[in-house]
């Protein structure tokens, strides 16, 4: 990376590589970080948990491009329903406690704390989203377990 800004300005825009939408398609993931917000007209909580590709399992993506990747996340709604379903890629608690094989002892923000740096396996889909469905965003739709 650039040490000063006398580095930066004696590349070319050639030498800074642009970052990519990750492809449909399997990989291995890293938890980097989460944050918590509340959304829409009833401002329902949602958890936001922010993840990194570490590796390709099945995709067009070469695993040289993955470092230029763009991260995508999972998006959890706080709610006890949302809490109650079994599928990990839909249920905070499920995908901590069963896909990361976390306490349920502890609270969920003890857990989402714990839980960056963890890694875990899963698949990709594309969805347009956006206030008017505009923006391709690439998300975690379904855990594998490996």
């Amino acid at each position: 990376m650039t040490q000063d800004v006398s580095d930066f300005l004696s590349m070319s825009p050639t030498e800074i590589p642009q970052t990519v939408v990750l492809p449909e398609g399997s990989y291995d993931f890293t938890i980097t970080s989460y944050r918590s917000d509340r959304v829409g007209e009833n401002q329902t909580p949602l958890v936001k948990v922010n993840v990194k590709a570490t590796g390709v399992i099945q995709s067009d993506l070469d695993e040289s491009d993955l470092a230029n990747a763009e991260p995508t996340r999972m998006e959890f709604w706080a709610t006890p329903n949302a809490m109650k379903q079994k599928n990990p890629a839909l249920s905070l608690k499920s995908f901590l406690t069963d896909a990361l094989e976390m306490s349920e002892e502890q609270s969920f923000g003890e857990l989402l704390e714990q839980a960056i740096g963890q890694n875990f396996s899963g698949v990709v889909k594309h969805e347009m989203v956006g206030k008017n469905k505009d923006i391709l965003q690439a998300s975690v739709k379904r855990i594998i377990n490996r």
